[in-house]
């Protein structure tokens, strides 16, 4: 049986925490993405100890939310021009591979993109937007992998 990620999700208790972060490090989240952030506590979507989650792309390891968005946000400011071009910015852990990013910038704005652990820094599209990214995360009990 499918479990939906959806049912782990957490309303955040300070919309208004985006915005500030924003300001404090002086960057512009993509609409699609800061609605989602201000909406669902970032640093809670995780799935349950039984479950594990799973992407319809099987090269796509999928952890959960694990960290605050602002650590993700001071962790890209702190990685110099990796995530730069594209403009990237990296909010789920994915394996090996470089994260799972939002697009921050141009056509790749408010896209979901990764780096199939290429070597050089070519990042794909993997959903038009966060919430399609989730909506095809299946969170799948353990017993039936």
């Amino acid at each position: 049986m499918n479990y939906n990620i959806f049912g782990t999700l957490v309303l955040e208790q300070n919309p208004k925490y985006v915005d500030e972060l924003e300001v404090k490090y002086n960057i512009q989240l993509p609409p699609i993405f800061k609605a989602f952030v201000q909406t669902f506590e970032f640093g809670k979507i995780n799935p349950s100890p039984q479950h594990l989650i799973i992407h319809p792309n099987q090269d796509i390891a999928f952890d959960g939310f694990q960290i605050t968005l602002e650590k993700y946000i001071s962790s890209y400011l702190e990685q110099g021009d990796y995530y730069l071009v594209p403009k990237v910015l990296p909010f789920a852990i994915s394996g090996f591979m470089s994260g799972i990013c939002v697009g921050l910038s141009g056509d790749n704005t408010d896209k979901v993109l990764i780096n199939f652990g290429k070597i050089e820094n070519t990042f794909e599209v993997i959903a038009p937007n966060i919430l399609q990214f989730i909506a095809e995360l299946k969170e799948i009990h353990w017993d039936t992998v």
